[in-house]
This record gives C-alpha cells, structure tokens and sequence, in this order.
C-alpha cells in the first residue's frame, strides 16, 4: 500500500471514529456520500432513520456546524444537501464507499 493510501486511509478513520457516538450522524454520512447531489427536504424519508425525529435533528445540527451538511431554502423549505468543501466531502464520498463490515475495525 502507497503512503498516501495509508495516509488517507487514516484520515478516513479519524473523521469516521469522530462521528462513532453517533449512530443517527453515520447514517446521514452514508446517506449523502451515496447521494452526493440530492438535496433532501424531508430527513424521514431516509429509511434507516424512521422513527428517530430527535435524534436525526440533533445528527443533523452536528453535521450542519461541522461543516458536513448544508442547507438552503427553496420555497420556505429547507433543503440539506452534502458540502461541496473538501476535503469533507471526499471524506463523505469515501465512507459511503465502504461496507458496513469495514467499519467494524475502525469503530472498534
């Protein structure tokens, strides 16, 4: 494995292990790394999340002053989408590449 491989490889884990609190945060991580141009209005409609309103709130407030997630309004509607920043959004691009077996080291 190259350096850099094994640099961004840390990297990954480093921002996953950051969110490992957070079941409701890894699921909106790998919702918009799998979706990277919606933007959603509704956050029920994301199956993993339903019947967790608070939570998904709370995840969403984390992601949104981290920079992760933004949100914008469109007819008095707000809409989240994944950050165009980087290196957040590559990090967010690569986790939702992962299975979640692959996790299971770095959550330890």
């Amino acid at each position: 494995m190259a350096t850099s491989e094994i640099a961004i490889e840390r990297k990954l884990s480093q921002f996953i292990k950051g969110y490992a609190d957070d079941q409701c945060c890894l699921e909106l991580l790998r919702f918009f790394g799998k979706h990277p141009y919606t933007r959603v209005g509704r956050l029920v409609s994301i199956p993993a999340l339903n019947g967790q309103m608070l939570s998904t709130q709370q995840a969403l407030k984390r992601l949104m002053d981290d920079g992760v997630i933004k949100v914008c309004t469109e007819n008095s509607v707000p809409r989240y989408s994944l950050t165009e920043e980087e290196p957040l959004r590559s990090m967010v691009l690569s986790l939702a590449e992962l299975k979640w077996c692959q996790w299971q080291p770095v959550l330890g």
